[in-house]
């Protein structure tokens, strides 16, 4: 698995800490609007190639590939949140 990278490129049952989100204000406003900030930890549900399925604050989230793309994440520990070492 990959410690650090974008959204789209982690494996489904993947847990990971959002880091920053891209550099268009629009889909950042929107990813905001969704409760997708930086510091939060999401569960990946499918990804690595087509529309990303995300696991959130207690509910469902997809996004498209390259607005997954977009967005950095660090791989966390599933038990306790705390990052994964490289």
């Amino acid at each position: 698995m990959a410690p650090y990278g974008p959204l789209s490129q982690f494996p489904a049952g993947s847990r990971v800490r959002i880091e920053q989100l891209c550099e268009c204000a629009r889909a950042r406003g929107r990813l905001c609007a969704m409760g997708l900030v930086p510091g939060t930890v999401v569960e990946v549900c499918s990804g690595c190639g087509g529309p990303c399925y995300l696991k959130v604050r207690g509910t469902r989230l997809t996004l498209g590939h390259g607005l997954a793309g977009n967005i950095l994440a660090r791989a966390v520990d599933p038990e306790s949140d705390r990052f994964i070492a490289a």
